[in-house]
């Protein structure tokens, strides 16, 4: 269910960062950008959990 709600996160940013652009609405443009991160967040957690908590190279994608 995790990748689901992830999913479902990422999605639900998507479109309200899209509505936002086109009403010119910064504060909703934040809170997409927030939706988006917390879709990403359990992704990785998910991600984790699946390799079994293993992860020798860590967040490396995000220091770029």
């Amino acid at each position: 269910m995790g990748i689901l709600k992830s999913m479902t996160d990422r999605a639900i940013g998507k479109v309200k960062e899209a509505v936002a652009e086109i009403l010119g609405d910064g504060k909703l443009r934040e809170e997409a950008k927030l939706d988006q991160r917390v879709g990403d967040r359990e992704k990785s957690q998910q991600n984790d959990k699946d390799s079994g908590g293993l992860n020798p190279l860590g967040n490396l994608d995000r220091l770029t």
